[in-house]
């Protein structure tokens, strides 16, 4: 007699050590490589995003309430760059630098640093800076959720995204990311946002969803598709023009 068909599906999502994967590869946590290595716990990084929120905000409060707004807005930038090791910012650099170049060196440029990708990158730390001191009225609520709000919009560039190679084949930059991890992640990130922060929330989910997909085409047709650094940097850039936003609205 045959045995009876296992009745138990395979789970929505993968299991609690994905949270672990998750943190290894966008934060300190992991090792210092230079694939990211994206796959299904993708659906994790906004759960990556909400911690470095959190640590974001009590770097504030803590240096805040000794040494005024400025210092504590470098203490978070400091704080946030040596948790992830910058991958971000530094991916944001790069692509900056390469937006002259010609299409056959645009991928080497993305792939490697250089002088002008420094110059760029230490433009933008003192942007996001910029940004961080003159965020007043709502400084909570851009120091929780930008770095959530990037976090997820690299699942959104993630997701369905063509890998960018010089070969020239049409392969998917992740394949395991399907539309379950972008549903979930997406899901989560905007109720959290919109239900606690209202009519702000919402006009912050819409400005980086419309940001986000925006990305998506430009680097579609600007390198025919996307790689690790342009995940990283539009994680990076919907997190300074968060940020930029609500400053501005201070």
């Amino acid at each position: 007699m045959s045995p009876e068909p296992d009745s138990h599906g395979a789970p929505l999502l993968p299991g609690w050590r994905a949270i672990g994967t998750a943190f290894r590869t966008l934060t300190v946590l992991g090792p210092n490589r230079v694939e990211l290595g994206v796959d299904a716990s993708a659906v994790y990084y906004p759960v990556v995003g909400l911690a470095l929120g959190v640590l974001w905000v009590a770097t504030d409060r803590a240096v805040g309430a000794l040494s005024g707004r400025f210092a504590a807005s470098v203490a978070v930038l400091v704080v946030s760059a040596a948790v992830t090791r910058a991958k971000g910012l530094r991916a944001l650099g790069r692509v900056v630098a390469a937006l002259p170049s010609r299409r056959p060196d645009r991928l080497p440029r993305l792939d490697v640093g250089g002088a002008v990708s420094g110059v760029c990158t230490a433009v933008l730390a003192a942007a996001e800076l910029g940004a961080l001191c003159a965020l007043v009225r709502y400084r909570l609520v851009g120091l929780a959720f930008a770095p959530l709000l990037g976090c997820c919009a690299m699942v959104v560039m993630a997701v369905g995204s063509r890998a960018a190679r010089a070969d020239g084949r049409r392969l998917k930059f992740a394949p395991d990311v399907g539309f379950t991890e972008f549903g979930a992640a997406s899901a989560a990130t905007f109720a959290l946002v919109s239900l606690t922060s209202e009519f702000l929330g919402l006009l912050l989910v819409l400005s980086t969803a419309v940001f986000t997909v925006a990305a998506r085409v430009f680097f579609h047709r600007w390198i025919d598709g996307v790689n690790d650094t342009a995940v990283l940097a539009t994680g990076e850039a919907v997190q300074l023009v968060t940020l930029a936003f609500l400053a501005a609205l201070s």
